[in-house]
């Protein structure tokens, strides 16, 4: 009743405003409908009498015309007719004509197209008046009047049936809609209302089809609710066992340990970029491992990062600093952006980075090239990268988390002006051995910036040992090997692992029970058949991610397992990188013709066994790739960890697929449950791709499991927490902070 009610307030105002407005524009219209329509008539009266006015008006015979004005008046909308001399006196009219019509108004009511005249009577009569002429000469003139009052009760008629009509059809819709509503909204609301009793009871299930539903917002609200209930029900039990790193623990250890202290990242790119697209600017989350890693710890703190606006729209949505607020849609901290040249980006990115120090650095049969003019502006952007830190860092102890090769001078260059900086160097690619780092003709230069901090991490102990080793090799220096730390004129640097990893939950989760058709969907977009297995990879398109080698996997395992043919597909979903590259021009080309070359080869085949996605995927995206696939093969030539294989064990919260896993990828030190290959040996990699998609469902299980529960504890929060743990212990020896940081175990 109270819902029949509210439609009634509503639409009674409405129906209202609409009968007035109706009848509003029916009156307008009617009106000049009739005005025309008397217009008319008065014209057509004027031009069939006028010849025999200017007859009997020459004769003199005033007795003729009003005899001839009464037969025309005796049309039931005309009320009379009158003659007027050119002086303003009266030469004829016809019996009906009131007294309020004077000659005087002729010369006027002829300048106008009609005039309104109201009686004493209460009449309302239209009045034209028309010239009375021969060859130029004015005798007179006529005017007729008509009477407009059967307008007025035309208009009461019509607005009569108006009303009734429109209030009978509102009422019938009104009465429609009730019960289509009740009809509609009935189961609706009582699977609504069993959500609401689980939740008061904490013992919620959410009920995805209310979702397809009118209630869809709430729905959506509520199914959050019981999901964030649930997790943090886990997380209680998990923090009562001091085991739980969650990014309101973390926050809460830095704000007790460094206080109002902010922590800076530091890094060459950006977690949000923005693209102008037309008239539109467009939010894009680029693919990068360092952003997935690093980003959660920058929210979780309510920090700055520092880096490199490369978006065509970037500068337009930053302040006259280049800094702004993100996430767009929920603000959590500073983001300032270093506006660089194109020389510069192409000499310090492009050229002296990623022509140089990558391919050094991961001996993935690449050759590395150096340029002193690339040198050279690789050494000035980290010079205006250490001016950005400085300008936003007055303060004495600030901290700083720098990221990657891109800035193995920024250290030392910042510690020259402050040194009661606390600095610290994650370096996400592998350390090479001395003999391979040798080639760079910058080495001694590199490693010197690098000690400007006080600590650099690598993902494993292997890349620690590489690292001392280069250092002890070319520098001038005391390594201490039980300690992981390097003195360099008297400054104290220390070296150690911390294995990175991804978000624990993943904010991307969905309920197990909307798996299945989560990846029907998926498979339908594909327009793939829903019986298939799948295979994921995932990676930016680079030489050290192996991504031949794992497409020719593929074709092995299919020359060996005919019947996998047609009923096994590999989405290889590739981001496009560093396309200025001819390296990477050419990997792009050699991807897409082996990818044409096997499937030509199975063309006969229902479905092409390789499907390649050379574009940009958000995180969501991904992760649904990462649901629907059967299988993950992360096939790593020299990685320092791929989170690939983390972000796909972290998004299998049903227990199921299977990762093959590169001995090369940093990943593998962990995750020992996965399928663990030598992306080179292709047979070994098609074996393993079989035994993953013959797996008995108990073992995928267990597998997945144990390395769900290894990403669990060692989440990036985990990661973070004993990364700054560190540097408070640092701090502490500077002098700088005094309370404890509870690390987690790596």
């Amino acid at each position: 009743m109270r819902i029949a009610l509210r439609f009634l307030a509503v639409l009674c105002p409405v129906i209202g405003l609409a009968v007035f407005g109706s009848l509003k524009v029916m009156e307008k219209l009617e009106s000049q409908w009739v005005m025309g329509d008397l217009a008319r008539r008065s014209v057509l009266i004027s031009e069939s009498i006028h010849d025999y006015l200017v007859d009997n008006i020459n004769g003199k015979k005033p007795a003729t015309i009003n005899k001839l004005l009464n037969r025309i008046s005796k049309d039931e909308r005309l009320t009379g007719a009158m003659v007027c001399a050119t002086d303003g006196t009266v030469m004829a009219r016809s019996e009906a004509v009131p007294p309020e019509v004077h000659c005087d108004q002729a010369w006027k009511a002829a300048q106008e197209s009609a005039v309104l005249i109201t009686t004493t009577e209460g009449l309302t009569l239209h009045q034209a008046a028309f010239p009375i002429s021969e060859d130029g000469k004015l005798l007179g003139y006529l005017i007729v009047l008509h009477d407009t009052n059967y307008m007025v009760k035309r208009h009461e008629t019509t607005r009569t049936y108006v009303v009734i009509l429109l209030s009978a059809l509102s009422f019938f819709f009104f009465l429609l809609t009730l019960f289509v509503y009740r009809w509609t909204r009935s189961d609706s609301v009582h699977r609504l209302k069993n959500m609401f009793r689980g939740l008061l009871t904490g013992e919620g299930k959410v009920d995805e089809s209310i979702t397809r539903t009118e209630f869809s917002p709430l729905a959506r609200d509520l199914s959050k609710v019981i999901r964030e209930l649930r997790h943090a029900k886990d997380l209680v039990k998990e923090a009562e066992t001091g085991l739980a790193w969650t990014p309101s623990r973390l926050r809460g250890e830095v704000q007790k340990v460094f206080g109002d202290t902010q922590l800076c990242v530091v890094a060459n790119r950006e977690p949000y970029v923005h693209n102008r697209k037309g008239s539109k600017i467009e939010v894009l989350l680029p693919a990068s491992g360092l952003v997935t890693a690093v980003e959660p710890i920058v929210r979780a703190c309510s920090g700055l990062w520092i880096a490199h606006g490369s978006g065509t729209a970037d500068r337009e949505t930053a302040d006259a600093n280049g800094k702004l607020l993100v996430p767009p849609d929920k603000p959590e901290y500073g983001l300032k952006r270093v506006w660089l040249t194109k020389e510069e980006e192409e000499g310090y990115y492009y050229g002296f980075s990623n022509e140089g120090l990558w391919p050094l650095c991961h001996i993935a049969h690449t050759r590395p090239s150096f340029d002193v003019d690339d040198y050279q502006a690789y050494k000035k952007v980290n010079e205006k990268f250490a001016r950005a830190f400085l300008e936003e860092h007055k303060e004495s102890n600030p901290i700083a988390l720098i990221q990657d090769y891109h800035f193995a001078l920024l250290p030392e260059l910042i510690r020259a002006e402050k040194p009661d900086a606390i600095l610290s160097l994650f370096w996400h690619i592998p350390w090479p051995n001395p003999e391979a780092f040798g080639i760079c003709p910058w080495k001694k230069e590199l490693l010197r910036g690098m000690l400007g901090a006080d600590l650099i991490g690598f993902h494993t102990q292997f890349h620690c040992n590489n690292f001392l080793d280069t250092v002890d090799r070319f520098l001038e220096a005391r390594v201490d090997r039980e300690q992981f730390s390097v003195t360099i004129q008297g400054h104290v640097c220390y070296v150690k692992p911390f294995s990175i990893s991804v978000e624990w939950p993943t904010r991307y989760e969905i309920p197990v029970e909307a798996f299945q058709k989560e990846r029907e969907e998926l498979l339908a977009e594909l327009n793939l058949p829903s019986h298939v297995k799948m295979g994921i990879g995932v990676d930016r398109v680079d030489y050290t991610k192996g991504i031949v080698e794992r497409l020719r996997s593929v074709e092995r395992l299919l020359d060996k397992h005919p019947e996998l043919v047609g009923k096994f597909v590999f989405v290889q979903i590739g981001a496009p990188s560093r396309t200025h590259i001819k390296r990477y021009q050419d990997l792009n080309s050699e991807v897409q013709e082996v990818a044409d070359q096997i499937n030509w080869k199975f063309s006969k085949a229902e479905v092409a066994p390789i499907l390649l996605k050379l574009s940009h995927h958000n995180s969501p995206e991904l992760y649904r790739y990462y649901r629907a696939a059967d299988v993950c093969f992360v096939s790593s030539l020299h990685d320092g960890m791929n989170l690939v294989a983390k972000e796909y064990v972290s998004a299998h919260a049903d227990n199921l697929g299977a990762l093959v896993l590169s001995t090369f990828a940093g990943a593998s030190r962990e995750l020992t449950e996965a399928l663990l290959v030598n992306p080179y040996d292709i047979e070994e990699c098609a074996e393993a791709l079989y035994r993953a998609l013959s797996m008995p469902e108990s073992e995928r299980r267990g597998r997945m499991e144990r390395m769900r529960a290894t990403v669990s504890e060692k989440n990036v929060y985990a990661w973070a927490g004993s990364f700054l743990a560190e540097i408070h212990r640092i701090a502490q020896a500077k002098g700088g902070i005094a309370s404890p940081l509870k690390a987690q175990p790596s």
